[in-house]
């Protein structure tokens, strides 16, 4: 989403937008900004958890329906650009920090539960000592970008989190992983996280 007023969308995001997220069945929701990412830079993302599919489409029903949300897109300016559905596989640490970065990258074959585990340990021995925490996910519902996977780090300091990742990509087991599944990295941003 584009706003031309990010802190007025913020304000709202926190004050009502988060709370109303949860009350409809959301697990967590936050909204970060990108600050690097090409045409992305200044893109909001606001990104919500649900232990269900069905749950998530229900909310966004729900939501559509509330006055506030249109009033509230029309007062900042806001114009929503995309929505996505991502299958949370794997989870490291604390999802939790001020900075964080967005991997997308592409597979030419799918990786077994227990490959999916073992790489995400293995992620983490490197990075566990540069970032807070990592999700891995598979996009189910996302356009041209459908089963590719997303990585998002999340970090109190960005040079940290670029030393972590320069580390994890010129690791031997990385780098034999890559060529077995064909992973191709596609897109990185680095966003801020406002709420």
């Amino acid at each position: 989403m584009r706003a031309a007023d990010s802190a007025g969308f913020a304000s709202e995001f926190e004050s009502w937008t988060k709370p109303l997220f949860m009350d409809l069945g959301a697990t967590s929701a936050r909204l970060s900004q990108t600050i690097f990412g090409s045409d992305q830079a200044g893109m909001l993302l606001a990104a919500a958890t649900f232990d269900s599919i069905q749950t998530a489409a229900e909310c966004e029903k729900n939501m559509n329906a509330d006055p506030r949300v249109g009033e509230t897109m029309a007062r900042v300016g806001a114009q929503r650009v995309g929505r996505s559905l991502m299958v949370v596989r794997t989870e490291r640490g604390e999802l939790a920090g001020e900075y964080g970065s967005g991997l997308i990258i592409s597979s030419s074959s799918q990786p077994t539960e227990d490959e999916v585990q073992k790489m995400s340990d293995d992620g983490w021995s490197i990075m566990g000592d540069h970032v807070n925490g990592i999700r891995q996910g598979q996009m189910i519902a996302a356009g041209e970008r459908t089963g590719m996977w997303v990585a998002g780090t999340y970090a109190d300091n960005l040079d940290d989190l670029m030393a972590g990742s320069a580390k994890l990509f010129a690791d031997p087991q990385t780098q034999e992983n890559m060529v077995r599944f064909g992973n191709q990295l596609v897109s990185r941003t680095l966003w801020r996280t406002l709420v």
